[in-house]
């Protein structure tokens, strides 16, 4: 099990990485963003760095992209995200963003059904 310390170096590493290829491969991008998220850390700050990671990504792809995007998401991968967009949805300082995240919500559940929703919502790991 890794120290907090450690989670939060990941995650800050993590947004470097994906920072830097936001101008390039935004498929690789939000891989990398959604890959193990901090879901054992208590500290929010750390949760908060790597949702608005997650949310970096979001907003820089294209909207004639997302589809293209999300069906090259493995199942696994689209449950992380939608527990992402239920986050920054619920985040006030993302309400700007509201828009962008309800069209991903709405191309990720005709992709993933009514069950990623079901799985985000009850798993108890939060991001």
């Amino acid at each position: 099990m890794s120290s907090e310390e450690e989670i939060s170096a990941a995650v800050n590493a993590r947004k470097g990485k994906v920072a830097g290829m936001l101008s390039g491969d935004k498929m690789s991008a939000l891989r990398v963003a959604l890959t193990d998220p901090p879901v054992t850390s208590k500290n929010p700050d750390t949760k908060a760095i790597n949702c608005n990671t997650v949310g970096d990504v979001i907003t820089a792809v294209g909207e004639s992209d997302i589809d293209s995007v999300i069906e090259k998401l493995e199942m696994a991968e689209c449950d992380i995200l939608m527990k992402y967009i239920y986050k920054l949805l619920g985040d006030t300082s993302h309400s700007d963003k509201s828009g962008v995240m309800l069209k991903w919500h709405a191309k990720l559940l005709k992709k993933t059904g009514m069950g990623s929703i079901v799985r985000s919502m009850t798993d108890r790991k939060t991001v």
